[in-house]
């Protein structure tokens, strides 16, 4: 048995490269929800798969899908998978924001792989702040720009001041 699914995972992947075939005809993005920390984000993106997919991903294992789940975020550097399974996904972005005058700073970048961003809209995209309030937008194709103000102790990491140190 668990060789047809094999079989039919493989002619089924064969036929789809065959054809060029597109993430958004097999993975359908319901919602995705932005965590923030410090200048770190982590998206949690829930989806459902076409049929023959969900067949591939039991047989196979969700890493699989994993190179089209990071080009999700491909306007992002630094993008790397957390966990993946059959209804969702959970992707971390180092550095996704950026200091500036005790603010962390997240500009908008557009959802998709880099060279070919979404042309339909995610229903819903949630963002929540590290205090955990929760804003929410709907038919998305493209991160928010968000900002929050940064704790004490994140100032005084990155604008720690280095007395010098003299040897005389």
């Amino acid at each position: 048995m668990r060789s047809v699914i094999a079989i039919l995972a493989f002619v089924g992947i064969m036929t789809l490269i065959a054809y060029g075939s597109a993430a958004d005809d097999y993975l359908y993005v319901k919602d995705v929800t932005m965590h923030l920390m410090g200048d770190n984000a982590t998206f949690e993106l829930n989806y459902s798969l076409d049929t023959f997919t969900r067949f591939y991903v039991m047989a196979l294992g969700a890493k699989y899908l994993e190179p089209e789940l990071l080009s999700f975020l491909g306007n992002y550097s630094g993008v790397r998978l957390l966990k993946a399974d059959m209804d969702g996904a959970s992707l971390q972005v180092n550095g996704a924001g950026k200091l500036n005058n005790g603010y962390y700073l997240f500009d908008s970048r557009p959802l998709g792989p880099r060279d070919r961003p979404l042309k339909t809209s995610i229903p819903k995209f949630t963002v929540v702040y590290p205090e955990g309030r929760v804003r929410n937008y709907y038919n998305v194709t493209s991160t928010q720009s968000v900002f929050f103000r940064a704790s004490v102790p994140d100032i005084a990491f990155n604008h720690s001041i280095n007395p010098k140190i003299s040897l005389t």
